[in-house]
C-alpha cells in the first residue's frame, strides 16, 4: 500500500481495501461515462480526433492544481515509466471507443474484460507455465461466452476484435500503473498519463482534424473532466487496496453500460450477448478469485515455513 493511501485511510478511519472499493465504484460509473460521451461524440468527430480532445481537456483539469502548488510537483526519477503507462492507456482508449463506435456498448464492454482468459493463454504459451484444470475449464467456459457475444456465424466484426485488443492493452496499463502507485502521487500519475496521451494521439489526430462545431465544445469538456476525475479514482483506488480485490470491481462497468446503452442509446442487447455477458462475468471473476486465493496460500506457506 502507498503511503498516500494509508495517510487517507487513517484520516477516514476505513479499511484500506473498504476505502480502494469506494473509490473504484465512482471511477467505474465515470469512465463508463465517458464512454457513453465518446459514443454521441463520435456520432459527427472523427474517433482519433476525440481520443486526443479526451487527453487534452482532461489536461486543462489538472492546470489548477500545478498552479497551486508549483511546478516541481511534476519532479519524477520514472519518466519512461509514465510513458509506457501513458502509450498504453492511450491506444487502449483509442481501441475502446473504436469499438463503442462500431458495436452496442454493452457488447463493447464485455469484450473489453475479457482479460484473464487471455493472460492465461500467453502464460501458457510464451511463459511455459502449467495451466491448472480448474483454470483450463474457467478459460473455455469463458471463451464459450465470448462466442456468444461476438456471434461468429454471422461474421466476426472487426470492431470485435479491437475491443479484445482494447482488454490488453488496458491491462498492461494497470499494471504499469499499479507499480507507479508504490513511488508516485496519485495527481502526478494522471497529469503524466494525460500529458504523455495526448501527444500519442495527437499523431493520428493530425491526419484526419477538423475543428469541432457549436456543442460539440460542451460534450469534448463533458469528456475531459468525466475522464480526468475517473482516472484520479481509478489511480486512488489501485493505491489504497490490494489489486487482486479492487480489480474485480472493475467489472460493474458492464452492468453501467448496459444501463447506459438502453436509457440513452436505445441499445438492448438480445439474449445470445446477455447470456455470453454472463458467462464471461462469472468465469473471468472465478479466475481472479482462484488467483487470489492461491496467493494467499502461497504467501500463509512461506510465512510459517
Amino acid at each position: 500500500m502507498s503511503v498516500e493511501s494509508e495517510d487517507a485511510s487513517r484520516r477516514t478511519g476505513i479499511n484500506s481495501n473498504v476505502l480502494g472499493v469506494l473509490w473504484m465504484l465512482v471511477a467505474v460509473s465515470l469512465l463508463t461515462g465517458m464512454f457513453g460521451i465518446a459514443k454521441v461524440l463520435m456520432q459527427t468527430m472523427p474517433i482519433a480526433e476525440v481520443g486526443m480532445f479526451r487527453f487534452l481537456t482532461s489536461l486543462l483539469f489538472m492546470l489548477p492544481w500545478v498552479a497551486i502548488n508549483g511546478i516541481g510537483v511534476l519532479k519524477t526519477e520514472r519518466p519512461f515509466a509514465h510513458f509506457w503507462r501513458a502509450f498504453f492507456g492511450a491506444t487502449s482508449l483509442l481501441a475502446g471507443i473504436y469499438a463503442v463506435h462500431h458495436m452496442l456498448l454493452a457488447d463493447a464492454t464485455v469484450l473489453t474484460f475479457t482479460i484473464p482468459l487471455w493472460s492465461i493463454i500467453m502464460a501458457a504459451l510464451f511463459l511455459g507455465e502449467k495451466i491448472r484444470f480448474r483454470r483450463a475449464l474457467a478459460t473455455i467456459i469463458g471463451f464459450g461466452g465470448i462466442l456468444l457475444v461476438v456471434k461468429p456465424q454471422t461474421g466476426i466484426e472487426p470492431a470485435a476484435m479491437v475491443a479484445l485488443l482494447a482488454a490488453i492493452l488496458a491491462t498492461c496499463a494497470l499494471t504499469t500503473m499499479k507499480n507507479l502507485t508504490k513511488t508516485e502521487p496519485s495527481n502526478r500519475i494522471v497529469f503524466y498519463f494525460l500529458f504523455y496521451g495526448f501527444f500519442v494521439l495527437a499523431i493520428p489526430a493530425s491526419l484526419d482534424f477538423r475543428i469541432p462545431q457549436g456543442e460539440e465544445w460542451f460534450w469534448l469538456l463533458a469528456l475531459g473532466f468525466v475522464g480526468s476525475t475517473g482516472q484520479y479514482c481509478l489511480t486512488r483506488a489501485y493505491a489504497a487496496g490490494e489489486m487482486t480485490i479492487i480489480a474485480p470491481m472493475d467489472y460493474l462497468r458492464i452492468i453501467i453500460a448496459v444501463g447506459m446503452g438502453i436509457v440513452f442509446f436505445d441499445e438492448f442487447p438480445d439474449a445470445w450477448a446477455i447470456t455470453g455477458g454472463i458467462i464471461v462475468l462469472a468465469s473471468c471473476g472465478y479466475i481472479v478469485r482462484r488467483e487470489a486465493m492461491l496467493r494467499k496460500e502461497a504467501a500463509s506457506e512461506n510465512s510459517n515455513s
